[in-house]
C-alpha cells in the first residue's frame, strides 16, 4: 500500500510509493571476513538463512540448494565442480576444443596440456607422448583433482616409474595422506615469467552472476602472488621456490616479517614496462582483455552442467582463477577455485578485496530485484571495477 502523507501547510493529503524494503543478508560464522566487508553495504542483517535475501555461506550450504524461495539467492552454484575440479576442467576443455577443431581461439592458447591420469585413456595419452628417457626439461606437475592450497602437488620430470607400471599392467593408484586421490598431469611452465628473481602467479577474480540469462564478470584487479625464494629450474621438492601459493610459503617457513609475497597490478605494469618492454597500457590494454577471452571460453565450456540447478532460487558463484604468466608474458590458466580467500590483512588484498566483493554482491542483488520486477538485464550497468564477459 502506497503511504498516505498530510502536507500541513495545505491541509491535502498526498500518496508516496511506498520504497521497496532492503533485501537482507546472512553471512554464516565462518565467514567472518566476508561478513565485515559485506556489513559495509549497510544493508539489514537476518538473523537466520530463512529470512534472508541472499546467504553467504562458506560450509554447508547443500541443503540449502532446494530449500530456496524463487528469488532467494545463495553464493554457490550447484554445478560449479565442473570447473573447480582440476580433472573436469581438463575434460569439459579438451570437450569444447575437439567441437571446434578450427577455432580461432581454444584452450590451447591459455591451457597447458593436461591429461586425467584417473581416466584409461588419457594415462595412456599421457605416457604415450613421453619421451623415451625421462628428461630434465620434460617437467609436469601431478595436481590432486580436488584440492586447494597446492596442498598434494607434486613436481618433477623423473616419470619412469609411472611409464614402467603401466607398461607391466599394473594398477596405478595415486595417493594423498593414505587415500586415493583423483589426480591430472599438467605441463610445467618452466619459462615462467620472474618478479625480482621470484616465480609468480596472479589470482584474478570473477562472478557468475546469473544463469538464465548468463552473466558473467571479472573485475579488473587482482593480485601477484610470489614465492619467497628466487627461482631455479630444479630443486623441485622445495615448494619456497615452486609453489607460488601463500599457505604453502606460510607452512615450510618461508614467511618472515620482511617477505613481500604479494604485489598490485599497477605495480605488476610498471615492472612489465620496465623489464619486459611492455606497453603502458599492457595490464588494462592486453592483458585483461585476454583473460576476458579466456574465462568466457571456460565458461561456455562448461555452461550445460552449471546451468543444471533446482528450480527454485537464485544461484551465483564470486570465484578466482589462478594464472601465470610466461617470460613472453603470455597468460595461461591453472586452475579455478571456488571461495577465492577474502583475507584482507596486507597491503594489496586490502586494497583490491573490499570493493571486489561489495561490488560483486551489489551487482546480484541488481539482477535479483530486476528479475523480481520483470525487467530486463539489457541496461545492467556492472559495479565499478567489473568488466562484462559474458554480457546481457
Amino acid at each position: 500500500m502506497p503511504t498516505i502523507r498530510i502536507d500541513p501547510r495545505a491541509g491535502i493529503a498526498r500518496h508516496e510509493p511506498q520504497q521497496p524494503a532492503q533485501p537482507r543478508l546472512f553471512v554464516d560464522r565462518v565467514s567472518a571476513a566476508a561478513g565485515g566487508i559485506l556489513a559495509g553495504l549497510g544493508l539489514p542483517q537476518a538473523a537466520t538463512p530463512d529470512e534472508a535475501d541472499l546467504i553467504w555461506m562458506r560450509t554447508r550450504f547443500h541443503p540449502w540448494y532446494t530449500r530456496l524461495r524463487e528469488h532467494q539467492a545463495i553464493n554457490h552454484l550447484p554445478g560449479e565442480g565442473v570447473l573447480t575440479r582440476k580433472d573436469n576442467l581438463t575434460a569439459c576443455l579438451h570437450a569444447m576444443g575437439d567441437a571446434q577443431p578450427g577455432a580461432a581461439f581454444s584452450h590451447r592458447d591459455f591451457y597447458q596440456p593436461s591429461f586425467r591420469l584417473g581416466d584409461a585413456l588419457e594415462r595412456a595419452a599421457f605416457i604415450a607422448q613421453l619421451p623415451p628417457q625421462d628428461h630434465p626439461d620434460n617437467v609436469w606437475i601431478l595436481k590432486p583433482a580436488t584440492l586447494s592450497r597446492g596442498i598434494g602437488i607434486r613436481i618433477g620430470w623423473q616419470l619412469d616409474w609411472l611409464r614402467e607400471a603401466l607398461a607391466a599392467g599394473k594398477p596405478v593408484q595415486f595417493m594423498h595422506e593414505g587415500r586415493p586421490a583423483d589426480y591430472i598431469a599438467q605441463r610445467y611452465i618452466r619459462n615462467v615469467l620472474l618478479l625480482n628473481g621470484r616465480k609468480s602467479e596472479l589470482r584474478i577474480y570473477w562472478l557468475i552472476a546469473c544463469l538464465d540469462p548468463l552473466l558473467v564478470l571479472m573485475y579488473h584487479e587482482g593480485t601477484a602472488r610470489l614465492t619467497t625464494r628466487d627461482y631455479r629450474p630444479d630443486d623441485y621438492d622445495d615448494p619456497l621456490i615452486h609453489i607460488t601459493n601463500t599457505y604453502q610459503q606460510k607452512k615450510h617457513g618461508g614467511v618472515t616479517a620482511d617477505s613481500e609475497l604479494k604485489w598490485d597490478f599497477p605495480r605488476l605494469q610498471d615492472y612489465l614496462v620496465r623489464e619486459k618492454s611492455a606497453a603502458p597500457d599492457f595490464v588494462p590494454g592486453t592483458l585483461l582483455p585476454r583473460l576476458r577471452d579466456m574465462l568466457a571460453y571456460v565458461v561456455r565450456a562448461g555452461e550445460s552442467e552449471l546451468r543444471r540447478t533446482p528450480p527454485s532460487g537464485h544461484f551465483f558463484g564470486l570465484l578466482g582463477a589462478d594464472v601465470i604468466l610466461d617470460d613472453t608474458i603470455t597468460p595461461w590458466l591453472t586452475e579455478i577455485q571456488k571461495g577465492p580467500g577474502l583475507s584482507y590483512d596486507d597491503p594489496v588484498k586490502a586494497r583490491v578485496i573490499p570493493p571486489m566483493l561489495r561490488g560483486a554482491v551489489t551487482t546480484v542483488l541488481d539482477v535479483i530485484e530486476r528479475k523480481k520486477q520483470g525487467r530486463t538485464m539489457s541496461d545492467l550497468v556492472p559495479a565499478p571495477g567489473y568488466q562484462w564477459v559474458v554480457g546481457p
